[in-house]
């Protein structure tokens, strides 16, 4: 039962790695209830729990909330190894995603792919809405 709920960990911190690193806009777009750029400003590691907190002045925002300035976000240590993702350090420009779900994903961001999410949010508020 153990090595079942084991597999299935790892099978969910898989996906999320893919995830993080082979996504198209639209699909950060779905998966987030908050969606926005912005740069890192702080690092620190919480002395009792394996996560890094991380503060973020919101540059950008794609989805959710239009009025935060700043993030304080909490990403587990083993994110980083576990998806091979770079840990971001002070001053480097990120795209943060939240989730309904409490997850975050935190990447490097380009300003090809900020463009393109540009795009997606013009896409999706001219989208029609479905009836009710």
């Amino acid at each position: 039962m153990l090595a079942v709920a084991a597999l299935q960990l790892a099978a969910g911190a898989a996906h999320a790695c893919m995830f993080a690193r082979d996504t198209k806009p639209a699909e950060w777009y779905e998966w987030s209830s908050a969606l926005f750029s912005g740069d890192v400003t702080a690092m620190e590691q919480d002395r009792q729990k394996p996560i890094d907190i991380i503060t973020v002045r919101v540059a950008e925002t794609f989805k959710g909330p239009e009025n935060a300035a700043v993030a304080t976000l909490q990403i587990p240590h083993r994110m980083w190894s576990s998806c091979r993702l770079e840990r971001p350090t002070v001053g480097a420009h990120v795209l943060v995603a939240l989730n309904a779900n409490g997850d975050t994903l935190v990447v490097p961001l380009m300003a090809s792919f900020t463009e393109r999410l540009r795009q997606q949010r013009s896409n999706t508020q001219h989208a029609p809405r479905p009836s009710q």
